[in-house]
């Protein structure tokens, strides 16, 4: 706001002069103005909270988001299965230890020594907590790969990298990644059963048909529920505790992503990794290798079944 001020005497000042209303009245003016101001640029927030409170009697209207993704799913849950709420999240899957071998999917695989070693490293470690208990590195072809308990992370020198006429730099990022990777491989905290899956897949749709219909509100709402799931599932006061789920969404989408990174570099010459992070990569690739480029992002969308979204600079 252009104009932050203080209040202009003590609170507690009992004598107040006829002078000094007219400072306080604009001390009044301002913090009202301001206030309006704020509801103006949080209108969008809170439409979602009147009209989920109109849907679904949550009475969410001071939840931050992660709130209320974590209480629609546990009404939506509630009403799918006939169990009661206040049974519910009173559940938690506590893990005194995770196999990380146990966590990888069948179909996660490599071709180079490189990440072959990183598959093994996982496949043989045990951990006792979630937070930093992954901090490996592989670096292949001079390009470092980071791997976190959070997701991959790995980025070029600093320096200007600029498309011309014959390169071009492309984002390719994978949509809704940890939802994605939860519905398309069936997880679910084990408490919950498989019952779960159901609902956060109707979760999504519901989502995608929203969007697609113009209600941004409610497809706001429900991206708010779907995101909000991975977070929570490492959350000791939440009834989506569990750190298997944890592990499994995190752990795999690095992998995949590594995967998908490999194939690339490997068959592209004019290739150039900029950067990956948790849900995507991008990379600089002369024009003329675009076609094999796609073709191989196809590939692996198929093998994964997840999506991908690209952007040309």
């Amino acid at each position: 706001y252009p104009n932050v001020m203080e209040m202009p005497l003590e609170h507690t000042k009992e004598d107040i002069t006829l002078d000094e209303i007219p400072s306080i009245l604009e001390y009044n003016l301002n913090d009202v103005l301001a206030t309006y101001e704020f509801y103006k640029l949080s209108k969008d927030k809170i439409d979602i909270r009147k009209d989920l409170d109109t849907r679904y009697n949550l009475g969410c209207t001071n939840y931050p988001d992660s709130k209320i993704g974590e209480q629609l799913v546990l009404k939506l849950y509630c009403e799918t299965t006939g169990l009661n709420i206040y049974d519910v999240k009173k559940m938690r899957s506590e893990r005194t230890q995770i196999d990380l071998g146990t966590c990888i999917f069948d179909y996660i695989s490599f071709n180079t020594p490189e990440f072959n070693k990183i598959l093994d490293t996982f496949n043989n470690s045990i951990i006792t907590e979630t937070k930093g208990s992954i901090e490996e590195s592989v670096i292949y072809k001079g390009f470092k790969y980071d791997y976190g308990s959070g997701g991959i992370h790995g980025c070029i020198k600093p320096g200007v990298y600029e498309s011309d006429g014959d390169y071009i730099i492309i984002d390719a990022d994978v949509a809704s990644l940890y939802p994605s990777i939860a519905v398309v491989n069936g997880l679910y905290p084990e408490h919950l059963g498989k019952s779960f899956c159901d609902v956060y897949e109707s979760i999504l749709k519901q989502r995608i048909e929203a969007k697609k219909a113009g209600n941004m509100s409610i497809s706001d709402a429900f991206k708010l529920a779907l995101n909000s799931v991975y977070g929570k599932s490492n959350d000791k006061y939440s009834f989506l505790m569990d750190p298997i789920y944890t592990m499994k969404t995190t752990l795999n989408g690095q992998l995949m992503l590594s995967m998908l990174a490999e194939k690339l570099v490997n068959k592209i010459d004019s290739l150039q990794m900029l950067q990956i992070n948790t849900d995507g990569l991008t990379v600089k690739i002369h024009k003329k290798d675009l076609d094999d480029y796609y073709w191989i992002c196809n590939d692996w969308q198929s093998y994964t079944n997840l999506s991908l979204e690209f952007v040309e600079y």
